[in-house]
């Protein structure tokens, strides 16, 4: 390949032909530490909303102090797109030589790494911040990272039962109904389709919440001791899926990053109403990985892990789909 002349593409076929969500866990992992042990550069995210047509865009670029690559990832959620017969999502990441800026690899991955890295940053917060000893689970909405984020966590964490809820009333019934079918082919537990959400979390010891909800799905009344909640719907200002009354009452808050969770989490809905201060935040999850910072530190604790997505994931699994990419001579290319 010429440098500078050519670009290698992917599909989202051949991306995931060559990483598992095994992979995602561990290299999300690692990006995590390094974001937290000042090798990575991630400037705050660029949302641009659509208004005419109900979608959004979030650009993120990152690039980690070592690597041969840096990436921006563009990825989009057009939320009418159902009506037209088209996926909701959609989008891709560009990687760029860090020597000279000349592109090097586009991954036309419509959205598969984003859902991926989303998910593996989950199981890695419930691994690091969870009971070792669980038996249920609830998971909050029915759409596609409810099904990534469980099965992910089912590679960190054996449980017997998963309850799911699905918040939009109109398509609920028919919508855990296909949830259900679709989790039975991955997961051997019982899955129940609880009639609300309160019966959906009660008695769960690992909460995950996975809708773009604006108003609270999830109250502090319903959380025991010893429960693990990973939030991760609340990526932009108007989302939030937890009562603040909740990360009041939480031993731990931990985020993936607090300049990020303090403008557009779950966090930042309990700091506008005062019911936090970022002093009340314990830690970055990269903290908690790299020993800085303490986890769980027993069975009674409330935990939560506020995850608004952070470049650091894109930039490891990116790197790490265009290296082995390269060693099996996937993809095409095209000269720019």
């Amino acid at each position: 390949m010429k440098k500078g002349a050519e670009v290698l593409v992917l599909t989202k076929e051949e991306i995931e032909s060559v990483l598992t969500i095994e992979d995602a866990i561990q290299v999300v992992e690692e990006g995590f530490k390094a974001f937290n042990s000042g090798r990575a550069i991630i400037p705050f995210p660029v949302a641009l909303q659509v208004p005419d047509h109900n979608g959004d865009i979030h650009i993120k670029p990152g690039y980690i102090k070592g690597y041969d690559t840096y990436t921006v990832k563009i990825a989009s959620g057009f939320y009418d797109n159902p009506k037209l017969n088209l996926p909701t999502s959609h989008g891709m990441l560009l990687l760029f030589d860090s020597k000279t800026g000349f592109p090097l690899c586009f991954e036309v991955d419509r959205c598969y790494l984003t859902n991926l890295r989303t998910a593996a940053a989950g199981a890695v917060a419930a691994r690091a911040l969870s009971k070792k000893s669980i038996s249920q689970v609830a998971v909050i909405g029915t759409g596609t990272q409810a099904r990534f984020q469980i099965e992910a966590l089912s590679k960190v964490r054996k449980f017997d039962e998963l309850r799911v809820w699905e918040p939009v009333q109109s398509t609920r019934a028919e919508r855990v109904k296909q949830y259900v079918a679709d989790m039975k082919k991955i997961l051997n537990v019982k899955i129940v389709a609880a009639k609300t959400a309160e019966e959906a979390v009660v008695g769960s010891e690992i909460v995950v919440t996975t809708t773009m909800s604006s108003t609270p799905l999830v109250k502090a009344a319903w959380i025991g001791r010893g429960t693990h909640i990973t939030a991760m719907g609340s990526d932009s200002p108007e989302k939030q899926e937890l009562e603040t009354a909740l990360l009041g009452k939480a031993d731990k808050i931990v985020v993936d990053s607090l300049r990020q969770c303090a403008q557009l989490g779950e966090v930042h809905h309990a700091l506008e109403d005062g019911t936090i201060t970022e002093k009340d935040v314990h830690a970055e999850l990269g903290e908690v990985l790299l020993g800085k910072k303490t986890g769980r530190e027993s069975d009674d604790e409330i935990t939560i892990c506020d995850l608004t997505g952070i470049a650091v994931q894109d930039v490891v699994t990116s790197q790490l789909v265009y290296e082995r990419a390269l060693k099996k001579k996937i993809g095409s290319y095209v000269s720019v």
